[in-house]
């Protein structure tokens, strides 16, 4: 993969860019720890095979519905706007349908779980398909989306809580630098849920990997898993 872009623009602010660029970051980021703890399960620790059986029903929801966002929503604005992007957003948009059976198969082999052969492979032919897609993304569709700077506020208090429970996963192992550009571009309802949201997401990361320790990574890649 080529170099991983900032999460920041150029001149250090945050963008539309910066926020989806950091659900890249938290798919790559669960992709490898998922890959270790079935490892672990493979060795004999089967300690916390519930909670990645669990762990996994967020994970595929979260990616499927990340998905469904973009081909309902980013991918069509952004056709229309910059027509030069239709082949490679046709491709993306291609690529969303291949995940989708990896998807459907991860269900199956997590329920299996601790027998991790088919669920390892889950694992392992996803990320080799992410990494391809997501490289694309950063480097062919959001350098377009760096110039918008405002987050949409919540249309409810529902609304809000549900994306700081999102944002808390995405941000995970991302530098505090980033959050604070990040955090100044979102509304106040939303950033005034983050703390709790992010307390909680640390305590379900030692429930389901047996540690919350996270990276600073500024870039789309994490620096730890």
């Amino acid at each position: 993969m080529s170099k991983a872009p900032n999460l920041l623009n150029d001149d250090g602010t945050a963008s539309i860019a910066t926020a989806i660029m950091m659900s890249h970051h938290g798919f790559r980021r669960d992709l490898a720890r998922f890959a270790i703890a079935l490892e672990k399960v493979t060795n004999g620790d089967t300690s916390r095979v519930d909670a990645l059986r669990e762990e996994w029903g967020r994970f595929r929801g979260t990616l499927h519905g990340h998905h469904q966002a973009e081909d309902a929503g980013v991918f069509p604005n952004m056709k229309s706007q910059l027509p030069d992007l239709g082949v490679v957003i046709d491709k993306l948009t291609a690529d969303h349908r291949r995940i989708d059976p990896l998807l459907a198969r991860g269900d199956v082999a997590f329920a299996k779980l601790p027998d991790t052969a088919d669920s390892a492979a889950v694992v392992a032919e996803l990320k080799e398909l992410l990494d391809a897609h997501l490289a694309i993304e950063e480097a062919e569709v959001f350098p377009h989306l760096r110039d918008a700077k405002q987050f949409p506020p919540p249309s409810s208090d529902a609304e809000a809580t549900m994306y700081a429970e999102g944002f808390a996963w995405a941000s995970h192992g991302v530098s505090p630098r980033v959050m604070e550009q990040v955090n100044a571009m979102l509304p106040e309802i939303l950033r005034s849920k983050l703390p709790a949201a992010c307390e909680a997401f640390a305590a379900r990361c030692e429930k389901v990997w047996g540690s919350s320790r996270a990276g600073v990574s500024t870039t789309s890649v994490p620096d730890s898993a």
